[in-house]
């Protein structure tokens, strides 16, 4: 089966987490039989990237919205469009009624009334307004990595029949435990959506706890400024440095104001973390409530007061993150597009 993947971006360009999702998706599917090129953004000189084709449009990654005229001149040759919100499905999904084509489309984000709290009222209604559009339309399947993303998008108005929900996996034998250190850390961009404000206030509140943060800066220079001196900023690390943190950490945070789903909280389970997150996935630890500074204080204080109660609670982590696997991921994805 010849599968044309759009994404706005694709490795080694990269915003977010959205890009090496996608890269591992796309290279599991070839791996598994599919012939798959993406189409995105970029360089046009940049012909693959480890071995996977790729077709870039000389285009910023929001112009890939007026793209559907290119998109559809090379579809021809495929027999399934699957694309990703934002910038790259509404293109596709005109590309595919132009082709007669199925278009399948991920979403990576559906934050819905949530862009309110991260982008203020004038832009947060522009955003919701534009997240509501690019995925309305007659797509083959909508597909989403959990329950609590689908929900999100039917309650924008997404016909529930209209979408999936498929989990993305894990390398899980890449991820280890180590001997613990008593610190808290934060993987992700620097960023109001990752919750990044509310994590350094309640660190002022925890001066005797380290908090280790590793992700891009993106802007917010002044959360910087204004952190206490028992947090840490580490920039954006290796994969082999990143998975020594996880491994390390007694407690891993990610108090995100939206999420699809969270795959750093997966790897944090595989390397033995117990988990103080917004997000509602199976994990052991605490959920807090978005924006609750008080909450996100005393679930971590707890866990350091209680140390042998965290280490238990990483540990069951650990088992439980096996239930994420890519060759289940793929596998569903195979099925979907053969009903098609």
């Amino acid at each position: 089966m010849k599968v044309l993947f759009t994404h706005e971006l694709f490795m080694p360009d990269f915003h977010g987490g959205g890009e090496f999702l996608t890269y591992e998706i796309v290279k599991r599917m070839i791996g598994s039989g599919f012939d798959v090129t993406v189409l995105t953004t970029g360089d046009p000189n940049i012909k693959n990237y480890e071995n996977i084709r790729t077709i870039r449009l000389p285009v910023n990654r929001y112009l890939m919205n007026l793209t559907g005229p290119w998109i559809a001149r090379y579809a021809k040759d495929f027999d399934l469009i699957q694309s990703n919100n934002y910038n790259a499905c509404f293109p596709s999904l005109m590309a595919g009624k132009l082709e007669k084509k199925p278009v399948f489309c991920m979403v990576h984000g559906m934050y819905g009334k949530k862009w309110l709290s991260m982008r203020g009222p004038f832009f947060g209604n522009i955003s919701c307004a534009v997240e509501k559009f690019q995925v309305s339309g007659n797509y083959e399947k909508i597909i989403f990595f959990s329950e609590f993303a689908r929900d999100s998008g039917v309650s924008i108005g997404i016909p529930k029949g209209q979408t999936t929900v498929i989990h993305p996996g894990i390398e899980y034998n890449n991820f280890y435990v180590s001997d613990k250190d008593p610190y808290v850390l934060f993987v992700g961009r620097l960023s109001k959506q990752k919750g990044i404000t509310y994590l350094i206030q309640a660190a002022k509140e925890l001066p005797h706890i380290k908090f280790k943060i590793a992700g891009r800066d993106e802007g917010e220079s002044w959360i910087k400024k204004e952190a206490s001196k028992n947090v840490e900023f580490l920039g954006f690390v290796s994969n082999e440095e990143l998975r020594k943190l996880y491994s390390k950490a007694l407690v891993f945070c990610l108090p995100s104001v939206a999420e699809t789903f969270g795959l750093v909280i997966l790897d944090a389970m595989a390397s033995g973390c117990a988990i103080v997150s917004t997000v509602p996935l199976d994990y052991e630890g605490f959920k807090v409530d978005v924006g609750d500074v008080e909450q996100l204080r005393k679930a971590i204080s707890y866990l350091f007061e209680n140390e042998e109660v965290a280490l238990s609670m990483g540990l069951k982590n650990r088992e439980k993150v096996q239930g994420y696997n890519w060759e289940n991921c793929i596998r569903e994805l195979s099925r979907l597009y053969e009903g098609s």
